[in-house]
């Protein structure tokens, strides 16, 4: 078994093996003030879960890389990849605020109790090398600083001090992500940076990231949108992503396989945050189709859940293709009205596409015309303004110039 723990209270427990594993709330927890449950689909109105939400929901904790459950199952010793045993090990930094505890560790973690270990630069880099290698976490002797980040992209995660970076455990969180580029995909760091940055400058909410070279290794540094600071004391704020809101596993993450599309995002989201929330959706698909960003599927939104709130989470791991390759990623992770070939979609697409998402055609249009208009700009400017790899650069900006102006003439 292990104790749920969200900012120093227990609010429930996990147990079961396998396919039977079991969320219990704590009835106490449901009566403080600042109680947030796991997930928006499974409130503490019912006290107990389990089945194929609870799994899911679980199972978008961990990475979706397999060489790195394998490499956990060799290090920690554990005769299976079940989540409930790399949970044991790695549940105490997790996406959101949730930590899984076991029983001696949980003195440790509910008197706030923590450590930071300090990095330099050399340690930092060694970091960047085990994750290209699949080979984290840190420090295999320690039996702190394990964390767990989901996704399919290497990253590890750090804590931000004053004396520089430091590798934190028990109640202590993370405050930074970083990412080393996917390999394969020459300067496809840069190229997301600048990315993400365009997106904040189109007034779509976004987590701040930058590149930086530490110890030789150029990174992606995101600051976590779920940690914020009080009176010099980090906390954690939870989060989820769109596929554990609707009970989704992630392996299903495409709408192609199965996951959720725009309509079912746009549904937990309107229900949950409400209409405006619903709005900033919309505009990052039509940002992501401007880019043509292939990989924004359910997972690639995220849900933040305070007391009595639940708001859309800035976005992240926005990324254009169009520096990939001639024929790179033709295809949608999400839809357009039916249609996920990129190159196919017209104004038609963009109705039906209003009417799954409840909005209204005009303003959908308005919306649309002013993200394609904007787009080419914007990302010359970032692009200019940048000293990494140029030569990437000026293929961004004008290949992103030539498909803004192609899909112009197809849904205009």
């Amino acid at each position: 078994m292990l104790h749920v723990v969200m900012n120093g209270q227990v609010i429930g427990d996990l147990g079961g093996l396998g396919r039977r594993l079991r969320l219990r709330y704590s009835p106490e927890a449901e009566l403080e003030p600042a109680f947030v449950p796991l997930s928006v689909n499974m409130p503490a109105t019912q006290p107990r879960w389990r089945g194929q939400r609870l799994d899911a929901w679980l199972a978008g904790l961990l990475p979706d890389r397999d060489q790195v459950l394998q490499h956990w199952r060799t290090q920690f010793g554990i005769q299976s990849l079940e989540v409930i045993d790399l949970l044991a090990h790695l549940g105490e930094d997790l996406a959101g605020a949730a930590q899984f505890v076991r029983d001696d560790r949980l003195e440790t973690v509910l008197s706030r109790a923590g450590t930071v270990v300090p990095l330099n630069d050399d340690a930092v880099a060694d970091l960047a090398r085990a994750a290209r290698r699949d080979t984290l976490p840190y420090d295999g002797d320690a039996q702190v600083g394990y964390f767990s980040l989901a996704g399919a992209q290497a990253k590890f995660a750090l804590q931000k001090t004053p004396a520089g970076w430091a590798l934190p455990s028990g109640a202590q969180p993370s405050t930074h992500i970083f990412k080393p580029a996917i390999p394969g995909l020459e300067n496809q760091d840069v190229v997301e940076v600048v990315t993400m940055r365009l997106a904040s400058e189109l007034g779509l909410p976004t987590a701040h990231s930058q590149l930086v070279t530490i110890g030789g290794e150029r990174l992606i540094e995101i600051e976590r949108y779920d940690r914020f600071d009080v009176d010099g004391q980090w906390q954690r704020v939870h989060q989820e992503d769109l596929c554990q809101a609707l009970g989704i596993h992630p392996l299903n993450k495409y709408e192609a396989q199965g996951g959720p599309g725009v309509a079912a995002c746009a549904e937990v989201i309107r229900r949950t945050c409400g209409d405006q929330d619903v709005l900033t959706f919309a505009r990052s698909v039509m940002f992501n189709y401007a880019v043509r960003g292939s990989d924004a599927h359910a997972r690639n939104y995220s849900l933040l859940l305070t007391p009595g709130d639940v708001r859309l989470a800035p976005l992240y791991d926005l990324n254009s293709t169009l520096t990939f390759g001639d024929h790179w990623a033709n295809r949608l992770a999400m839809r357009i009205g039916g249609e996920d070939r990129m190159d196919a979609i017209r104004w038609a697409n963009w109705t039906q596409f209003a009417a799954e998402v409840g909005l209204d055609t005009q303003w959908v249009r308005d919306e649309l015309i002013q993200m394609i208009d904007a787009v080419p700009d914007g990302l010359a400017d970032i692009c200019s303004s940048l000293d990494e790899a140029r030569p990437i650069r000026d293929t961004l900006a004008s290949r992103t110039a030539q498909w803004c102006e192609a899909i112009q003439r197809n849904v205009l």
